[in-house]
């Protein structure tokens, strides 16, 4: 039976860490098991928002198109089955605090907690606009979440809220399911939830099971404690004036420091949380939109023009929430008995420069597992790009040595293109604009800081595309990867030696273990690469 891992992204950048665990889904890092992914974010337009269903989007179709038939997979790509939900508080009508909570009304009936409320909310942040976040205003957000929660456990309407607390409910029936919530501690709607979520989402479980659920009880919580790591234009006078209230990053370094003090020193915290995943950047120089800083004209605060690149770290975030699922239970186990909480955190070398076990340890060669899944999730990509275009083409029995797939839904090939798009590089005219891949390798300082080979990000157009060398330049010359390469012959070609190799496999059978046909091929694609590329 597959296993079940349930995560929660909270915010901007809980939707950015998402986006990175869906492509260490398609990488295969999940194998055999079956993914509950919420998404919870106030501002539903935000951009980053919008990317990241695209990227879902793209998986779960590439994976089959069929959501019936989906079903957990190991030893390939696109292995996880991914359940995918979203949440956001209605703010569309009632859009302050004073209107959520009728606060004239309740001036007049209970003055005393409009009292309370008042001496904790200035006017500003009573007024504000809630549509684009909590805007940093922690103290609100927690409360204000909390309450968007229970209401929508209580509401008569479906929700997907509510589906994704009925699968909680169902695993902690048969098991101690593990949650991982993936946030920051320095924004706004993270790192006002991150605190309250395992007591909000077990009060609404509760609600649905009429008392009968006890998730807080019944299932292994942890978080990201993610710290400041980005920067943005400061807001100008007039907008300050227009806003009223607005987040600005020159608070972020001081947020992470009092909320790494809170979580440091709160007894419900502790007793709720089970690990702690610590991560944070020497500074705060990275811009996430520095791409589009010509358009920029004042301080985004939300909507769909905030869509931040992506960054290394994020990454990072999400392989904490691998390490939880493979977490020992018998310890977690101990340490909810005990009301204890672990802290943990890796340290990069001081030269900056990445290595695969810096994300994922080296225990078990882990490093090594890690590497030979991302390195031939990028060979994948090019056979989805340029002129050799191997699936799509084998789909239209354009490949006369290849035959059988013609049957491949024409639209789970299209979304696989457009997860690779998406996860590496598209096309835009001769140039290539920069997918997830890309910015991470950006984020990371450029040249052979991040993982892999420089070659492998150093061109630009499609003719230079057509002409890298993938069958050498994946990994470093030096490190884990360094010896997996294969030469092509003479007058051959990279994808010359993958087709023989791929046919070779072909006359051996299909895998009789996977029923759809384009997953029968992605199977087929991942042995051959791991086989030329003398992987083992």
């Amino acid at each position: 039976m597959a296993k079940q891992f349930f995560v929660l992204g909270i915010g901007g950048t809980g939707m950015r860490c998402i986006e990175s665990l869906i492509h260490l889904c398609a990488m295969g890092m999940f194998d055999d098991t079956e993914i509950h992914l919420l998404a919870l974010d106030t501002d539903k337009n935000n951009g980053n928002f919008s990317r990241l269903k695209e990227v879902k989007e793209a998986y779960v179709n590439a994976k089959n198109i069929d959501k019936a038939n989906r079903t957990p997979l190991k030893d390939t790509f696109f292995s996880a089955d991914i359940k995918y939900y979203e949440f956001s508080p209605n703010y569309e009508t009632k859009s302050t605090f004073n209107e959520v909570f009728n606060y004239d009304d309740t001036s007049y009936r209970n003055s005393d907690a409009t009292d309370l409320a008042d001496l904790v909310l200035t006017d500003n942040v009573e007024s504000f606009n809630l549509r684009h976040g909590y805007r940093a205003q922690t103290h609100l957000g927690s409360m204000m979440m909390y309450h968007s929660i229970i209401e929508a456990a209580r509401s008569r309407m479906d929700n997907e809220l509510k589906a994704y607390l009925q699968e909680l409910i169902k695993a902690t029936q048969s098991g101690t399911p593990k949650v991982f919530i993936l946030g920051s501690v320095f924004g706004g709607t993270g790192a006002s939830s991150i605190p309250i979520i395992p007591q909000a989402i077990s009060r609404a479980a509760e609600i649905l099971s009429n008392g009968a659920a006890n998730v807080l009880r019944g299932a292994y919580f942890s978080s990201t404690l993610l710290t400041a790591y980005f920067s943005f234009k400061a807001p100008s006078a007039g907008e300050l004036q227009n806003q009223k209230v607005i987040a600005t990053s020159d608070k972020f370094a001081l947020n992470s420091q009092v909320a790494m003090m809170f979580y440091d020193d709160d007894t419900t915290v502790r007793n709720t949380y089970q690990r702690f995943y610590m991560m944070g950047t020497d500074g705060i120089g990275w811009d996430p939109m520095v791409r589009a800083k010509d358009k920029i004209k004042e301080t985004i605060t939300g909507g769909g023009d905030q869509k931040n690149d992506s960054h290394y770290i994020e990454l990072l975030a999400a392989c904490a929430a691998l390490d939880f699922f493979h977490a020992d239970e018998n310890q977690l186990k101990q340490n909810k008995e005990l009301g204890k909480t672990d802290y943990v955190y890796r340290a990069i070398e001081p030269s900056g420069k990445f290595e695969f076990k810096d994300f994922v340890g080296s225990k078990d060669n882990y490093d090594k597992e890690f590497a030979k899944k991302f390195g031939m999730l990028l060979a994948f990509s090019f056979l989805c790009n340029g002129k050799d275009n191997f699936v799509e083409s084998s789909r239209a029995g354009d490949q006369k040595e290849i035959t059988g797939f013609e049957s491949m839904d024409v639209n789970q090939v299209d979304y696989l293109k457009k997860y690779f798009r998406l996860f590496h590089m598209c096309q835009v005219g001769d140039e290539l604009a920069e997918g997830w891949v890309r910015q991470l390798h950006r984020s990371a300082g450029g040249g052979d800081n991040f993982l892999f080979n420089p070659k492998l990000f150093g061109f630009h157009t499609m003719k230079e595309l057509r002409k890298f060398d993938w069958n050498k330049y994946i990994y470093r010359e030096e490190g884990v990867g360094k010896d997996w390469k294969y030469s092509t012959g003479l007058f051959g070609s990279a994808f010359d030696t993958f087709k023989k190799k791929f046919i070779e496999i072909q006359t051996s059978g299909r895998p009789t273990s996977i029923t759809n046909t384009g997953e029968q091929f992605y199977k087929m694609i991942y042995d051959s690469l791991c086989s030329i590329y003398n992987i083992n």
